[in-house]
């Protein structure tokens, strides 16, 4: 991507994917405790707190790695008029992400903080296909 370092786009993407494993794995006690499922399987404890402060913290750093996209790629694109549809389901879908993550977080009540991790859940797993059209339709018109 123009204007952005060279480790910037491995830098989005490996925290794209942190975000995505540590929030497979802590998928099935969000299960557990929320939907009172039974589940063969789920992390320890110890390690679900190592997974969960993973999941927080490239959080963090996926939120300010999207703020510096904001600054030049997605300003740039909608001047341009490209990829506004994926674009725009991206930025709404990552912002939807962040809102409900505070939710989660800051909810007194349970129902809320419930509804809000199913949320959180869904959205996750949603965003992989608009990030991958959003990616491949990028990819392709770069090199047309």
């Amino acid at each position: 991507m123009k204007g952005y370092p060279r480790w910037f786009v491995p830098a989005l993407v490996g925290a794209m994917l942190l975000m995505l494993l540590s929030g497979a794995l802590l998928a099935p006690t969000t299960l557990v405790l929320r939907a009172e499922l039974t589940l063969p399987w789920r992390l320890a404890s110890g390690a679900r707190i190592g997974w969960a402060a993973a999941h927080a913290a490239g959080g963090f750093a996926l939120l300010m790695l999207v703020g510096a996209l904001w600054s030049v790629h997605m300003r740039s694109g909608w001047r341009r008029r490209r990829q506004r549809a994926s674009g725009l389901v991206l930025g709404v879908l990552l912002l939807a992400l962040a809102a409900s993550a505070v939710i989660i977080y800051y909810a007194g009540d349970e129902a809320i903080g419930t509804a809000a991790a199913f949320l959180h859940l869904g959205l996750g797993l949603l965003l992989v296909l608009p990030f991958g059209w959003h990616w491949l339709r990028g990819r392709g018109s770069r090199a047309a």
